[in-house]
């Protein structure tokens, strides 16, 4: 990576599902004297089973790490680049995000976090010179996909693809986008022809399929 692209790289070895993983990684860039211009949060992890058969602490992870930690960090950063008057925050939500999923209920409402706080904090940020970007992707093609299910339709998006629709959204200057047409079907189209009665139980039927 470093020889292809001619960059640096700093690795800091942090877990983010600890409460004070951001402050942490904020000290250390303010100590190596480094500024933030392009902020992506993208860590994340989802649990799948019944919230009631789901271990407890790996449901409180999730969140902190969905929520918590990426709240902190994009706090952290994005007063910096006000002050700048420059700077970008790319945090990654989901097509999950746009409808609930029963067997993987904590996930989805993490990521319906993720997208309504970009979406309000892009435009507080419009008149700044600061760009917030929700990108909603649905099953892509990494390692997420071994760690828990999901509701897919089609093929998998691939990662180049994601970064391909993010950069364009932000060029575009957007304040959300929903990564590929399926996924827009099924998490923008589908929730406003159903109730949200049907679309839950819609849902439900096909994770339970998949948890068999």
């Amino acid at each position: 990576m470093k020889k292809k692209f001619n960059i640096q790289i700093k690795i800091l070895n942090v877990d983010l599902a600890q409460e004070s993983a951001p402050q942490k990684i904020f000290k250390e860039i303010q100590n190596q004297n480094l500024l933030i211009d392009r902020l992506i949060n993208c860590a994340g992890f989802a649990t799948s089973g019944n919230v009631y058969d789901t271990d407890f602490s790996k449901q409180h992870q999730q969140v902190m790490l969905n929520v918590t930690s990426l709240f902190d960090l994009t706090k952290l950063f994005v007063d910096g680049m006000i002050q700048r008057n420059r700077g970008q925050i790319i945090n990654i939500a989901s097509s999950s995000a746009y409808h609930p999923i029963p067997t993987m209920a904590v996930y989805a409402a993490t990521k319906a976090f993720v997208l309504s706080f970009t979406e309000a904090l892009s435009l507080e940020c419009r008149d700044k010179n600061v760009q917030v970007l929700a990108i909603s992707p649905g099953a892509t093609d990494t390692n997420f996909s071994s760690e828990s299910g999901g509701v897919a339709v089609g093929n998998l998006r691939t990662p180049e693809g994601v970064v391909k629709a993010s950069i364009e959204a932000l060029e575009k200057k957007k304040i959300s986008k929903i990564d590929g047409f399926n996924n827009y079907f099924t998490s923008a189209i589908l929730p406003r022809l159903l109730t949200r009665n049907r679309m839950a139980n819609l849902v439900y039927g096909i994770m339970k399929k998949q948890l068999k």
